[in-house]
């Protein structure tokens, strides 16, 4: 494989992680699809709160990972009693998500253009048209990230609760994440179930995208050469 064939394969497998983590930031930050998580799961019987607050509770989490607030307190009425909604160390985890979630979006746009500089410099080595090297590119990149998507879906579909442990003993040094569903809000408003929704919901437009864009690419060689 030529210089220019292995820039563009990087790249393409750049654009395709981009794309995924965008979809992740999407997917994660719709407030229709808690909604929807909370009547299907019937969360208001578990939080002890009312639907309203659960979803005021969320946007609070929500808006701090986006950096809109500085904290995730909040008080609403829990099974009877006004209190903080939040406790300690649903506090202290909230800290790390926030980290983790502001690394990503700083991977996702050093992905972006570093694949805009690898397709130019491939463009130039190669002698090829842009296009074409985004074509080739693309169609090398994605067979890396495609195999990585569908490891990811057998394994979530096979063991989801091994694979959302692993996926924490991977990205967190510590064990807040482990939270009691007989204290935590956090954990009640967001079980394993949810995750299960989430994860699967961003697996079916990862790969929805990247068969359109694939379309759009492959279906214009005609008129971009």
């Amino acid at each position: 494989m030529k210089i220019a064939d292995i820039l563009s394969a990087i790249a393409g497998f750049l654009l395709s992680a981009a794309i995924i983590a965008t979809v992740i930031d999407v997917v994660s930050f719709d407030r229709s699809f808690y909604e929807a998580e909370y009547r299907k799961n019937d969360t208001v019987s578990y939080t002890g709160m009312s639907a309203e607050d659960n979803l005021r509770a969320t946007d609070t989490l929500l808006d701090y990972l986006q950096d809109k607030r500085q904290d995730i307190v909040c008080t609403a009425v829990v099974s009877g009693t006004e209190r903080e909604v939040f406790n300690e160390r649903e506090t202290l985890h909230m800290v790390d998500v926030k980290a983790l979630y502001q690394n990503a979006i700083r991977v996702r746009n050093g992905c972006v253009i570093t694949a805009v500089i690898l397709l130019v410099l491939s463009v130039l080595i190669g002698k090829k048209s842009f296009f074409s090297v985004l074509r080739s590119g693309w169609k090398n990149g994605i067979l890396l990230t495609g195999a990585v998507i569908l490891f990811i879906a057998i394994w979530a579909l096979a063991d989801f609760n091994q694979f959302w442990t692993n996926f924490h003993l991977l990205f967190f040094d510590n064990d807040l994440w482990l939270l009691d569903p007989n204290t935590s809000i956090m954990i009640n408003l967001f079980p394993g179930s949810f995750f299960f929704d989430l994860v699967t919901r961003i697996i079916a437009w990862v790969v929805g995208i990247h068969v359109v864009i694939s379309g759009i690419l492959f279906g214009t060689r005609k008129v971009l050469p």
